[in-house]
């Protein structure tokens, strides 16, 4: 059975959500000061602390110092009671690890979803943890690939923000792939099993050619314009138990944004036309393409909005940056496409990829990130025989791609081979823009082997 400590020094309060508990499974035990709830987690580590913001000898947030550093389920869920919650609260006690916050009264539905998501003792340790290591060292983590050390700090950090229930802010340049590290997050959260449901923020306007997005955002009620002939969901409603994701956040209007920053702070809404809050019940993911920060200065995104989602953010790495793993990638895609051929009887053998292709992947700089890279290999795959040779296989003039960016070596016949290697090794650097490491797997040799070359040329 799993185990509840409730900090609150209110009885009528204590003795209702102690109730509520017991009810749905929980073995409880009480405190009613911070100094009671320190004596209680010497004794036994619980499953989930619910702790009021405000008690008799400080602030509820300090109970979380004395919290064990590693129980044996992961983090431990800690929901904080608070009757004046602010933006500012909310983020300080975000940053302090909390999983949650509720509004006093307690929103009695919403504590009920929130405990169900409440794993059972040790039924995530081995299941989750063996998995996701022995993932990782495949260079896969939930919907993400890669390897690099750029991207295992990706990894961390939506492991560290997974099983909470705050709102996050991923940030990257186009293509990085927001959206599948937000269906990561989703995945290896306690919501898993909810829905996932997306929005993407410039479609806004075609949107509300037909529908208003207060309409989009929060529903309405049968007859709150003219159409509206029965009570429609909103994306908050479709996303209850499970996540939202908002796709370019800093594309939706300032109106919105402020709507959606008091549903936030409220933890309830209004469908359009309504007389009735209802209590939200999702967990928000935002992504931008910009700095957040600049977002803020150019007026594009909700200074209060942007401190809320900043309090649990991930910043996406671009792949010029992410080391081999372009060539992990490309890999995949095409084992994706032969696994299709395959399925569909269009092809009786799969396609492997040549060393030069490989080559390629990792020399070319990919100003579009990952989704560029994806559309680059689908489009040589479809051209190539049974090897793929070049990411340039479906344009016409190419050769095997070693023309990938414009770089020739015109060499005379008679020219000393010394001679030609500096200026095949010189060529190759500029094509890559001074990177060793490309350059030297474009020319099929080992980074030190490039370096000692490069040295023996300066002493010549």
């Amino acid at each position: 059975m799993p185990h509840a400590l409730i900090v609150e020094d209110d009885p009528n309060s204590l003795s209702g959500l102690s109730a509520i508990l017991a009810a749905d499974g929980f073995s409880v035990d009480t405190a009613t000061t911070i100094a009671e709830a320190r004596a209680a987690l010497t004794r036994f580590i619980p499953d989930v602390v619910l702790v009021d913001l405000n008690l008799p000898d400080g602030s509820g947030l300090d109970v979380l110092q004395h919290l064990p550093a590693h129980p044996p389920g992961g983090a431990l869920p800690v929901i904080v009671m608070t009757g004046n919650a602010t933006v500012e609260s909310a983020i300080e006690g975000l940053r302090h690890g909390i999983w949650d916050y509720l509004l006093k009264p307690v929103n009695i539905p919403r504590l009920r979803s929130l405990l169900a998501r409440i794993p059972r003792p040790y039924e995530l340790t081995e299941e989750v943890q063996t998995l996701r290591a022995s993932l990782r060292r495949l260079g896969r983590f939930g919907s993400l690939l890669g390897r690099s050390g750029a991207i295992q700090h990706v990894y961390d950090t939506i492991e560290h923000i997974a099983p909470t229930e705050a709102a996050v802010l991923i940030s990257g340049e186009a293509g990085t792939g927001k959206q599948l590290a937000a269906r990561t997050l989703h995945d290896m959260s306690r919501r898993r099993k909810g829905p996932f449901i997306t929005f993407d923020c410039r479609t806004a306007a075609s949107v509300a050619a037909h529908r208003s997005l207060d309409s989009v955002l929060f529903g309405h009620e049968r007859g709150a314009f003219s159409g509206a002939e029965q009570r429609e969901p909103g994306l908050f409603e479709q996303a209850s138990g499970g996540t939202l994701f908002i796709d370019e956040i800093a594309e939706l209007p300032r109106a919105q944004q402020e709507a959606l920053l008091r549903a936030l702070d409220s933890q309830t809404f209004m469908r359009v036309g309504g007389t009735n809050q209802v209590a939200t019940d999702f967990r928000l993911i935002a992504s931008t393409r910009k700095n957040p920060r600049a977002a803020v200065a150019d007026g594009s995104l909700h200074e209060d909005l942007a401190l809320r989602l900043e309090a649990a953010a991930i910043s996406l790495p671009p792949l010029r940056e992410r080391g081999d793993d372009p060539t992990l990638i490309a890999q995949a895609v095409v084992d994706e496409l032969n696994h299709e051929a395959i399925t569909r009887g269009t092809s009786e053998t799969a396609k492997q990829v040549g060393p030069n292709f490989l080559r390629e992947c990792l020399s070319y700089e990919w100003p579009g990130n990952v989704r560029e890279l994806q559309d680059r290999v689908r489009r040589a795959y479809h051209a190539s025989g049974d090897v793929l040779e070049s990411l340039r296989a479906d344009e016409a003039g190419s050769v095997n791609g070693r023309d990938l960016n414009g770089s020739r070596v015109q060499v005379t016949v008679g020219t000393p081979l010394a001679d030609v290697e500096e200026m095949l090794i010189r060529a190759t650097l500029d094509a890559v823009g001074g990177t060793r490491h490309r350059a030297a797997s474009l020319l099929g040799i080992s980074p030190k082997t490039l370096y000692n070359k490069l040295q023996r040329m300066r002493l010549n």
